[in-house]
């Protein structure tokens, strides 16, 4: 079964202590029928998650989903009414997740450079150590449906109120186009997918100055994005 879980954060396809998230014993087993349902509905979504990304999402058919999360095709439609909702269910799964991280990362800071600093960083170090879940989450969803297409896009710009911040942070900053958010969002995911695609994680983390500068420059002006992002070449304070 493909493995979900990132450090101490429970994901869909493992169960407590690490240990994978196998078929439900026969007979009785002691298992509250809460506890059943929500058995099944873990290994549907790494079931899921694990045929995308070995073989895309065409692969994810209903038969072949509850194949591998040994759980039959009645009990799948009791979650999920298509592939398409139970995709879309892991990758919220993830996102939540990410946006956990991402508010944590950002909370502490005073300044909105800081927390879009912090936010970058919190991002790409999940990525890097979850390079399966980034896929799945970044790459997998364009080619998948339309409809998978456009929760990925929603997804993306719901960090563009983050960015916006920055409009109120320098004056000349107001001026700038109603797109600028969305095209900055758009190359993030560009910049992050890049590595992934190519299978070069240990690039990720190395990308922070270089998106650092190419997120704030528009807010900030070049000279003091570029000023930033030097920071950010020393190790995050402890």
């Amino acid at each position: 079964m493909y493995r979900l879980f990132v450090a101490e954060q429970r994901w869909p396809g493992e169960g407590e202590g690490g240990t994978e998230l196998g078929p439900l014993p026969g007979g009785i087993h002691g298992l509250s029928p809460g506890q059943v349902a929500e058995s099944q509905r873990e290994r549907l979504l790494a079931a899921i998650t694990e045929i995308v990304l070995d073989r895309g999402y065409d692969a994810a058919s209903i038969t072949e989903i509850v194949r591998v999360a040994s759980v039959s095709s009645r009990d799948f439609y009791r979650h999920f009414d298509s592939a398409e909702a139970c995709f879309l269910a892991a990758f919220d799964a993830v996102l939540e997740h990410l946006r956990r991280l991402i508010d944590d990362a950002a909370a502490p800071c005073s300044t909105w450079p800081e927390r879009v600093i912090a936010a970058l960083r919190a991002g790409l170090a999940f990525f890097a150590s979850r390079p399966d879940l980034a896929r799945f989450c970044l790459v997998e969803p364009v080619t998948a449906t339309p409809a998978i297409a456009i929760r990925h896009r929603d997804a993306v710009l719901e960090f563009a109120p983050l960015l916006a911040a920055g409009r109120d942070y320098l004056p000349a900053a107001r001026a700038l186009p109603p797109s600028t958010e969305e095209s900055l969002l758009g190359g993030l995911v560009s910049a992050a997918s890049r590595p992934l695609l190519a299978e070069d994680l240990a690039s990720l983390p190395g990308l922070l100055p270089d998106l650092v500068e190419f997120v704030l420059s528009p807010y900030l002006g070049a000279e003091r994005a570029e000023q930033l992002a030097a920071y950010c070449l020393e190790p995050p304070p402890h």
